[in-house]
């Protein structure tokens, strides 16, 4: 019981983060529009979130590891409690690019700091059971971080205060934990040629769920906007996006393992095609049509995620799992920063429904190439497969420790090539 109570705290830092990530996830967009801002403005600043994301994926354990994963988290939670607070005192496109890039950074790499923290100091017989909980309460924060958004008026100052609020509350179970620290990690290995080589699907997948997802987050809520909902409803269309997380992967998880794995995700892209284009036609429909609908969009896009990851790691041989991991993550962050950069310009081009047909392209182009990829390579044997973990949404960190140590060194060809088949 001890040792679940200093996880928890480790937990309950980061569900403060993430509930802060879900309501400024939601408010940015909502009140650059307010103050008049253009599309294409608003566009770059939540790009801006998503290179920052980025940025945290490969420079963060460079931090961790020279002064700790404590020290660095506090840091982390710092500078993004500061750079919140300096976005209240000026609306200004400029300065909320830089500011939101670096809560993009700091909120990646606090995640990251904690879930590498918790996978180095649990053991293995209840280290699936810690990561479940870890990625629960991340997407429950999520969504009750809109639902807080739904509550407040985007034209105060007010959740300003309640994201710096956010930041800083997470600091406090992280300085009063007794959980044992773990040593410091070296850096990331990022190798596209030779993961594309293990899993071209898992790869892409990381592509079109970052592009997907992300583009969703931050550029959703001008869709919203531009359709006539207030702030409320558009917060409440968010949160039906982790609301359908939740009650999607789990059943898509369990059948991913119980058949090839690409069935399943191209199943779930043409899925998320179909609901684009019954959003799409329903435009301005009840709000309740809508909520539905963003909470099926949102479970089944979230899925493709994770049911990737999970066909990537059928393919990977003991011993590259930290190298599969870690590029899927820098690819993922990759799609978060294009994609949202491509939604704007189809809105600018075709009105509010550009959004849609982005999600409709980039969707039926992943879903061909999967089923493409189907006609190339027979599925993995039912014991290569292994059990399905449901992930969280945004940022979505691979669950196993992500930094490579210097000392495995690097691999090298005849390894790579001994005992793997052709992708």
């Amino acid at each position: 019981m001890r040792i679940w109570l200093y996880i928890a705290t480790v937990i309950v830092a980061t569900a403060f983060t993430a509930a802060g990530n879900g309501m400024m996830a939601t408010f940015v967009p909502i009140r650059l529009d307010l103050v008049g801002s253009s599309q294409d403005a608003v566009g770059v600043v939540v790009t801006a979130y998503a290179i920052g994301m980025l940025l945290g994926c490969i420079f963060s354990g460079h931090l961790i590891r020279g002064v700790g994963h404590i020290r660095a988290f506090a840091a982390f939670a710092a500078t993004g409690t500061i750079a919140t607070l300096l976005m209240s005192g000026w609306v200004t496109v400029p300065l909320w690019i830089v500011l939101r890039l670096a809560g993009g950074f700091c909120t990646t790499a606090m995640f990251i700091t904690a879930q590498s923290w918790l996978n180095e100091v649990c053991e293995t017989d209840y280290r699936g059971r810690v990561m479940s909980m870890f990625y629960l309460g991340y997407t429950v924060s999520l969504g009750l971080g809109a639902l807080v958004m739904s509550r407040v008026s985007a034209e105060t100052a007010t959740p300003f205060l309640i994201h710096a609020g956010f930041y800083a509350a997470s600091v406090i179970p992280i300085a009063l934990t007794r959980l044992q620290t773990p040593p410091a990690p070296e850096r990331i290995a990022v190798r596209l040629r030779e993961v594309y080589r293990i899993s071209p699907v898992g790869l892409v997948g990381a592509y079109a769920s970052g592009s997907l997802g992300m583009t969703m987050m931050g550029v959703g809520p001008m869709y919203g906007t531009a359709i006539g909902l207030s702030a409320q409803d558009i917060a409440l269309t968010m949160a039906a996006l982790q609301v359908g997380n939740l009650a999607i992967q789990w059943p898509l998880g369990w059948l991913s393992d119980r058949v090839d794995r690409r069935y399943v995700i191209v199943g779930a892209a043409f899925s998320v095609v179909l609901v684009s284009i019954a959003i799409l036609v329903a435009g301005e429909a009840t709000l309740l049509l809508l909520v539905f609908l963003f909470g099926l969009w949102g479970g089944l896009a979230e899925s493709i995620y994770a049911v990737s990851t999970a066909h990537a790691n059928d393919r990977t041989r003991v011993g590259d799992y930290v190298v599969v991991s870690s590029t899927v993550l820098v690819v993922w962050a990759t799609g978060s920063t294009v994609g949202p950069m491509l939604a704007t310009g189809a809105i600018r081009l075709f009105g509010p429904a550009g959004i849609w047909i982005f999600f409709i392209a980039v969707s039926g182009l992943f879903a061909a190439f999967v089923a493409w990829r189907l006609l190339q390579r027979a599925g993995p044997r039912e014991a290569q497969q292994e059990p399905f973990h449901t992930v969280p949404a945004s940022p979505q960190i691979p669950e196993w420790n992500p930094y490579w140590h210097e000392e495995d060194g690097p691999e090298t060809a005849a390894d790579h090539d001994r005992g793997r088949t052709s992708t």
